[in-house]
């Protein structure tokens, strides 16, 4: 069992958390179409069943981050995982679109994921009407395979993930590269989930950045012009 404690010396810190919190909510809802059912386990089961975990807030300039360091290991299935539907260059489509996922090879060879990361972007964090501006969820540290299809894709993706030379990212906007492949490798790198609620901002939407660390997830842009993978 992992327990989490946070101190909480001002009403602006218990709020971040409660906002935070619902970012986790919102990145598990994205699989709004999978199936989920309460199984009764066993004792054998529950002896097998280890974990540990602490926890590291803090707050620089306008930005809030969240590190839980949990390690977790993952075998199932996703029917559906969407994301974002709106209108965008005057098209209604999804951000992401991806359906029919298995998270980890096996049970054997599962998808590892170590250490969750969530932050928050506002505009002014010490002002009352402060507004949330962006949230960034995920792993800098995931091992493994996620398969399905990949319908559409919004963000980017290091070629590496899909077995591809180069060095520059494979960026999209909604693009359907993604479906040329039917897994996504990720050896030991970043996953994240980039919810950008700046309704005037090209960057708006859901993004998925693929086979980076944190320190270059948070600062991707479509035009790619501030080379922010390297």
């Amino acid at each position: 069992m992992i327990t989490l404690t946070a101190i909480c010396g001002t009403k602006t810190t218990t709020r971040i958390i409660l906002i935070l919190a619902v970012a986790l909510a919102a990145m598990v809802c994205l699989a709004g179409g999978g199936r989920a059912e309460l199984v009764q386990m066993s004792n054998s089961e529950m002896a097998k069943i280890r974990g540990h975990g602490a926890t590291n807030l803090y707050i620089e300039e306008n930005t809030v981050r969240l590190f839980l360091d949990i390690h977790m290991e993952t075998y199932g299935e996703i029917d559906s995982a969407k994301a974002a539907y709106y209108e965008k260059d005057g098209q209604y489509n999804w951000d992401m679109n991806w359906t029919d996922m298995i998270l980890g090879e096996s049970n054997d060879v599962p998808l590892v994921t170590d250490g969750l990361v969530f932050r928050a972007e506002f505009d002014d964090i010490n002002a009352s009407d402060k507004q949330l501006k962006r949230i960034i969820i995920g792993t800098n540290n995931m091992d493994g395979q996620i398969s399905g299809t990949f319908t559409t894709t919004t963000g980017a993706v290091n070629p590496e993930v899909v077995s591809q030379s180069g060095t520059e990212p494979i960026v999209m906007n909604r693009g359907t590269d993604l479906q040329a492949y039917d897994a996504l490798n990720i050896n030991d790198n970043g996953f994240f989930i980039d919810i950008n609620l700046d309704g005037n901002s090209p960057e708006r939407g859901v993004k998925t950045i693929i086979g980076y660390p944190e320190s270059n997830a948070i600062n991707f842009t479509f035009s790619g012009t501030n080379d922010w993978w390297q």
